[in-house]
C-alpha cells in the first residue's frame, strides 16, 4: 500500500521560491504536527500564515497576495478552493481512515474544555457521542477530508483535485515518510517526525460493529478517498452507480459556483 503521494507533474513547482505551501487541515489527521514540527522548523513561525499565530486572520477564500507577503506557508482549518492569490501554490493533504478519525475526535473533544461539544463528550460514551454530535454538526464529523481538498463532499472530485492541484498527500500513520519526500523536494533540513502508534492497535477495542457501520456510512466519501489513495497508483475510481456519477456532476457544478459567487 502507498505511504504517500507526490504529484510528479507539479514537483518542478517546488523549486520556485515564490511558491506558497498550503495545508488545508482536517482536524485529527496530523495537521498540528505538520505545522509545529515541520513547517515551523522549515520556515519559521513568522513565515506561516495561521490563526494559531495571529489575531483575526483573513480566511483562505478571501486572502490576497498582499496579506501573504513574506509568507512561505498557509496552514489552517479551511476547505481548499481557488481564490485571489496569484502566487504558485503547493497544496498538501494528510489523510486518515475516517473510522479512526471519528474515535480520535471523541477523545480530542473530551479533553478540550473550550470545544463546543466538550460537555457532550464528557457525558456520553463514544457511540452515543458520535451519533449526537454528527447529527448536530455533520460538516465537522462527516466527510470533512474530501471537503478540505475540494470544497465538496465527493471522493471523485477530491481525487481529481489532488491530481490537478496538489503537490502531494500523506497519511497520518506514515507522516514521517511524507515529510521526508516533501523535504527532499523543498530542500528542508532533516525532520524528526515520529509516527504515532497504529490506529488499529489503539482504537479497535473501542469500536463496536454498530459504531463502525454508522461512521463508515456517514463518511462514505472520505472512506473511498482514503482507500483509493492508500491503494496507490493510478489513484482513480471506476465508474460508480449512475446516481453517484450524477451527484459528482452536480458537485463539480457546485464547486464552480462557490468560486464564482465567492462563497
Amino acid at each position: 500500500m502507498a505511504t504517500f503521494f507526490i504529484n510528479d507533474r507539479l514537483a518542478a513547482r517546488a523549486g520556485d521560491e515564490n511558491a506558497l505551501l498550503v495545508h488545508p487541515h482536517a482536524q485529527r489527521t496530523g495537521g498540528n504536527t505538520l505545522r509545529r514540527l515541520v513547517l515551523e522548523k522549515a520556515y519559521g513561525r513568522e513565515r506561516i500564515y495561521s490563526r494559531m499565530y495571529r489575531q483575526e486572520p483573513v480566511i483562505w477564500k478571501d486572502i490576497t497576495d498582499a496579506e501573504l507577503i513574506g509568507m512561505r506557508a498557509f496552514a489552517d482549518h479551511f476547505d481548499f478552493r481557488d481564490n485571489k492569490v496569484t502566487r504558485p501554490l503547493l497544496p498538501v493533504a494528510v489523510l486518515r481512515h475516517p473510522l479512526y478519525r471519528a474515535v480520535s475526535l471523541y477523545h480530542f473533544v473530551a479533553r478540550k474544555k473550550k470545544h463546543k461539544d466538550h460537555a457532550l463528550a464528557q457525558g456520553n460514551d463514544l457511540e452515543t457521542f458520535y451519533r449526537l454530535a454528527s447529527e448536530r454538526n455533520p460538516r465537522y464529523y462527516c466527510n470533512l477530508q474530501c471537503r478540505r481538498i475540494c470544497n465538496v463532499e465527493d471522493a471523485r472530485v477530491a481525487l481529481e483535485t489532488l491530481d490537478a492541484k496538489f503537490l502531494g498527500a500523506g497519511f497520518t500513520e506514515h507522516l514521517h515518510e511524507f515529510v521526508a519526500a516533501l523535504g527532499e523536494l523543498l530542500g528542508w533540513p532533516a525532520m524528526d517526525v515520529r509516527d504515532a502508534e497504529p490506529d488499529a492497535a489503539r482504537y479497535d477495542p473501542l469500536i463496536t460493529p454498530s459504531f463502525r457501520d454508522r461512521v463508515l456510512a456517514d463518511n462514505a466519501e472520505d472512506l473511498i478517498l482514503y482507500e483509493t489513495m492508500r491503494n496507490g497508483p493510478p489513484y482513480t475510481l471506476a465508474l460508480r452507480t449512475p446516481r453517484d456519477e450524477a451527484r459528482t456532476l452536480v458537485n463539480r457544478a457546485r464547486q464552480w459556483a462557490k468560486v464564482v459567487m465567492g462563497k
